[in-house]
């Protein structure tokens, strides 16, 4: 059933739903205030009392959805549960497909708009709003950056949540995420360690696997010689920085018919354009390329499930 709910969820995700943004996730923040704040009010003097409202956030959120399976468990013959993991998966996901986030991205970028651009990235969460002060390459570089570990976060990292634990387990990754990025300066620092501790947790493994994807659908050599070196490294967390250089290695030096670098012939560089011009045309072709990169590391992972689920192995 996984293989199929996956799918599912991925159809809806790019078919349906791919040309607005579905779920608000503003009614995450306002619960956790009310938690927070019911907890301040009980004034809880014990050692662990910053460790309360964070299990208790994880507890109501897991055991509610434990107890909606519990109910809805073999009715009509598993479909309502089938529905369930597909409303969990599809939460989940991410709210603007990433290509539609990239081609935005880039009809701004072509134009030289770059505080268009800036103000686009930041209603996306993609910057933050104090750092307004970026250079054209700066942005560029950070947007390429910020596109992979996103895809990575609200695709990869859900779709291995899924197959390892289920609904549960992508409710678990999503409470998570949403713990971090709902923080705010004046958050107990023992409790943001804690959230990146579970995180660090959560990427260790799928990091790896897309890594490897990368090097088997992009420059294997390359790619794995970065990757070789911290492949056993359990002391220092993956980030988007260590994702942009497989990502980047796996794309170096690649030539198919009619591109040259990864560089797509459409976006290769006119010589009647500006320098200024040919630079932003040559990224957008290395943007197009990255994108691909993307969608190909996805299909190997369809793939590969379909596989396991033909010959009826248990992943989990």
């Amino acid at each position: 059933m996984k293989f199929l709910v996956i799918l599912i969820s991925l159809t809806i995700n790019y078919l349906w739903l791919k040309d607005f943004d579905r779920f608000d996730d503003s009614w995450f923040f306002r619960l956790r205030r009310l938690i927070e704040a019911a907890f301040s009010r009980l004034e809880i003097r014990a050692k662990i009392s910053w460790l309360m409202p964070v299990a208790s956030i994880y507890v109501l959120m897991l055991l509610s959805l434990l107890i909606v399976l519990q109910i809805f468990g073999g009715t009509f013959y598993g479909f309502i549960t089938m529905l369930i993991h597909i409303w969990v998966l599809l939460v989940a996901l991410d709210r603007t497909q990433p290509g539609k986030l990239a081609n935005e991205f880039l009809s701004r970028w072509r134009r030289g708009d770059l505080q268009g651009t800036l103000l686009f990235l930041q209603e996306q969460g993609l910057f933050a709003k104090e750092r307004v002060s970026r250079s054209g390459p700066e942005i560029y570089a950070s947007f390429k950056e910020h596109l992979i570990y996103r895809c990575f976060e609200k695709m990869f990292i859900m779709i291995f949540s899924y197959l390892l634990a289920g609904a549960v387990g992508v409710l678990f990754a999503y409470v998570s995420y949403q713990l971090r990025d709902s923080h705010d300066e004046h958050q107990n620092e023992k409790q943001v360690n804690l959230i990146a501790g579970i995180i660090f947790i959560l990427e260790w493994i799928p990091v790896r696997l897309l890594a490897l994807t990368f090097c088997l659908v992009g420059n294997f050599v390359l790619c794995f010689d970065q990757l070789k070196p911290r492949f056993l490294d359990f002391t220092q967390r993956s980030n988007s920085a260590d994702l942009h250089v497989y990502a980047s290695c796996a794309l170096s030096g690649m030539s198919v018919s009619g591109e040259t670098a990864g560089v797509p012939f459409s976006a290769q560089i006119d010589p009647t354009a500006t320098d200024v011009e040919s630079e932003r045309l040559a990224q957008a072709g290395e943007l197009q390329a990255l994108q691909a990169l993307l969608e190909r590391s996805q299909a190997i992972w369809l793939v590969v499930l379909a596989i396991f689920t033909l010959l009826g192995l248990q992943i989990v």
